[in-house]
Parts: structure tokens; sequence; C-alpha cells
């Protein structure tokens, strides 16, 4: 028999993906909201206040995942969140006309506390939607929505602050909802969106990655803290080339990408950029937040890849598992933006007190780097059912030679957790009734896994699936 040589394809024949891509906007909110506000009076304090709220914020929606289910299926509340996002915008513009004071103070952290947690919400709705696809067609997303971010956000800080300028930061939250709703119904039955149901069951998680997560934003925090204003803006560009050159090597290797390479990558940039810091020669301050903010870039797509494979394939609730990292991300961020102030109440002497805590962060980014393993990679990263927390739910562990090229199949396609399953024993020869009898599942459900993972391979029967597989080095 001919085989297949039909190859999967990234779209398929349309292009209603690129609504996906819409969390741009939010992205472009936050840090061009930022920038603005920054060009005049508020006090440097309300940047780490922000920080702290939305790390309580996403931490309020995973502690209360379970009852809240969806965010991105209430398009009243998420649209009333932009609206809000836009007008506080707004406010803490026009605030600073006001006459200062207690009062003052008191109405710019309102603000400021609404708008963060609106930010929040928004960014784990648009986290469901994510969660929802197989790890290929995330990664692409990912790459665009981080690399027209930064363009946003760098074309709407040139234009300086003009009417025009603020009216167009203040609608993008209204954007990013409305693309989320497009982009929702216009994938709902594309094949990269078919992963697991949410489960119900109860997840825990380790604190390693957590660490992680924390420690690489504190130290991309703590390297920002040494920029002005102007700086922040034109580092951007470290964004740019970041998310454009993994967008190039994503699409040149469909597929076959390891997203565990932007990991690799991150870490000697991060520690590159803080000994630009300790150099202290004309614009390594610059050359520091480049190197400081293309490796973010790089771990941010990387965790987020990561913990959306982990969602689509094992069925675990987007929120609860996004809240939970988001929180120890923006924490790490927290932490990093106090730590300079410590320089400035003890009047150390900035040679002084920046070597010691430069060095102090390349330590903990290095041991970092223990606190995950190789299997790591491959598996859940510690995210296991609350009942079965000493086992990790992944038949990735073993070390059966089907069990892995079927486990790098699944990576590959975008397979679910259930569709692996599904191939390792047709792998071993298994007939279809005799799966769903050993997996409890009616046989018409059987023969629908089986269509899905055809067509997620790109072939048309068993023998052609078969010759796939055993074509995968291991």
């Amino acid at each position: 028999m001919e085989l297949s040589t039909t190859k999967p394809k990234m779209w398929g024949d349309r292009f209603e993906a690129l609504w996906c891509t819409g969390l741009f906007f939010a992205l472009s909110f936050s840090t061009v909201s930022s920038l603005a506000i920054g060009q005049d009076f508020e006090p440097p304090a309300l940047g780490s206040f922000s920080m702290f709220v939305r790390a309580a914020a996403f931490l309020t929606v995973a502690l209360g995942a379970g009852r809240v289910k969806s965010l991105k299926g209430r398009p009243r509340l998420l649209t009333l969140i932009a609206a809000v996002m836009g007008l506080c915008f707004l406010g803490r513009i026009a605030g600073f006309s006001a006459e200062s004071g207690m009062a003052g103070v008191v109405f710019v952290c309102a603000l400021v506390t609404v708008a963060n947690a609106c930010s929040a919400v928004l960014y784990l709705a648009w986290m469901e939607l994510y969660a929802q696809m197989d790890m290929r067609h995330g990664l692409l997303l990912l790459c665009v929505v981080h690399l027209a971010s930064a363009l946003t956000s760098f074309g709407l800080f040139s234009l300086g602050s003009n009417p025009v300028a603020l009216v167009s930061i203040a609608v993008l939250p209204l954007a990013s909802v409305a693309a989320l709703f497009k982009a929702d119904r216009s994938t709902a039955g594309a094949p990269y969106r078919q992963g697991e149901a949410t489960s119900g069951a109860a997840w825990t998680m380790s604190p390693r990655p957590l660490i992680l997560l924390a420690a690489f934003t504190l130290t991309n925090t703590f390297l920002r803290s040494f920029l002005g204003v102007e700086d922040k803006a034109f580092v951007l560009l470290g964004v740019c080339v970041a998310a454009l050159a993994v967008l190039i090597g994503a699409v040149a290797r469909f597929g076959a990408f390891e997203p565990k390479t932007l990991y690799e990558v991150s870490v000697p940039v991060l520690i590159a950029g803080t000994m630009f810091v300790l150099v202290g020669l004309p614009g390594a301050g610059v050359a520091a937040a480049f190197c400081s903010n293309a490796a973010f870039t790089l771990f941010s797509i990387f965790i987020t890849v990561v913990f959306c494979a982990i969602s689509y394939r094992y069925g675990v609730n987007a929120l609860w598992l996004f809240g939970i990292t988001q929180a120890a991300l923006t924490g790490g961020s927290f932490l990093g933006s106090i730590l300079p102030w410590g320089e400035r109440l003890l009047s150390i002497p900035s040679v002084g007190v920046t070597a010691p805590i430069a060095v102090l962060v390349v330590v903990l980014v290095a041991l970092s780097m223990l606190l995950v393993s190789d299997r790591d990679f491959e598996t859940t990263w510690g995210v296991t059912p609350l009942q079965k927390a000493e086992t990790t739910p992944s038949t990735l562990a073993g070390e059966d030679i089907e069990v892995r090229r079927c486990a790098k199949a699944a990576k590959l396609y975008g397979l679910t957790r259930r569709e692996e399953e599904i191939l390792l024993l047709m792998m071993r020869g298994h007939t279809l009734s005799r799966i769903a009898a050993e997996l409890y599942v009616a046989e018409s459900t059987m023969k629908t896994h089986t269509r899905h993972i055809y067509r997620k391979a790109g072939v048309s029967n068993r023998q052609e699936l078969q010759t796939e597989i055993e074509r995968l080095s291991v």
C-alpha cells in the first residue's frame, strides 16, 4: 500500500486562528499603560503595589477555580472588566491634574487595585482558550502575541501623551475581549482544540516549578529597576528579537521544535544581562535590560506552552493552573521591585549594593536550574491529582520503546492523554473493540478518537500510522 505523504498543517485552509492572537491587546495595555503613566509623577511604590495586587488576584481566582469553572464563557463579565480597565487608566491619567494629598493617594491606589485585578481575570480567560490548544499551535500563537504586543506598545508609547494615544490605550482591553469571543467561536471545531475536557478532580502542584518562576521574574524585574522609562521602552526590541527568532524556528520545524530549548537558552541570557549590570559601562544598563527582556520572553513563552500542554492533555483546570503559576510569577516581580528600596532606605552607595545583589541573583537563577530535571520536561512538572499526589499521571514515565515513541508522537501531533493511551494500544496490535473494552469506552467513541489521531498525524489508516510512529527516534 502506498504511504500517505500528508503532513500536519499549521492552520488548515482558513486563518481563523489569527483571532487567537488577540491576547496581544491585553499585554500591550499592561505594558504601555505602565510606561505612559510612569512618565508622570506617580510614586515608584505604586508599581510594586500593582504587582502585589495582581499576584493576589491570580491566587484568588485559582482558589475559587472549582466554583468559577470558566471565565471565557462569561461575555458580560469580561466586557465589563475590559471597560473598567480602560476607565481606570483614564482615571489615573486625569488624577495627575487633581489636588494631591491623602485623598488622591487613596483614589489612585483604588484605581490600581481594580485595574490590576481586572487585568488578571482577562489574562486567565485567554489562558482558558490557549489551554484547549495543542503545543504546536500554542507555541506559534504565543510568539506572534509577544511580537505584536512589543510593537504595539512601542508604537503607542512613541505617540506620547496626546488624547488619541491615550484613548487608543484605553480601548485595548475591549479589543482583546472582542478578539477572545471571536476566537472562541471561530476555532471551536478546529483539530488543534480537541484537548481533554476540564477535569472535576482536585489537583496539587510541586513547589519546585513555582520557585523557578518566582526566581526568574525576580531577576528580570530587578534588572529593569536600573532603567529609566525611555530605556524601558527602547528595550522592547529585546522582546521582538526573541519572539521573532522563536517564531521562525517554530514555523521552520513545525511540530518538531522542542520548547525546552527556550528554557535552556533563556537562563544564560538572563545571567548575561546581570553581568552587564556589574560592568557599569555606558549603555550597559540598556544591554542588560535587552538581555533581560529577551530572556523573559523566551521563558514566558516556554512556561505558558508547558502549562497549556499539561491542561490540554490531562484536563487540569486552566484557571487553577495558571492562577497558581501566574501568582508565583507576579510574586517574583513584586519581590524584585522592592529589592532596590533597600539601597535608598539605607542610603547605601549604589556601587556597594548593586554588586552583591546582582551576584546573589545570578546564584539564585543558577540554583533554580537544579529545580527542573529532564524528566520534568517530559511529564507534568509535578501537577498531580490530589488523591494520587504520590504519582505522576503520565504514561510518559515508562521506559518501553513503544511508550516513548507514543509519548513523542503525542507531543509532535498534539494528542490528548486519552489519544496517547489509544495510540499505544494500537501500536501493540490491539483491535478497536479490545481497546474500547480495556478503556471502558463505547466503540463509537473509540472510532472518534481514532479519526482524531489519524487527522492530527496526517495519515489515513492504521498501517500508515504505525509506519509514521516507527520512524520516530527516541
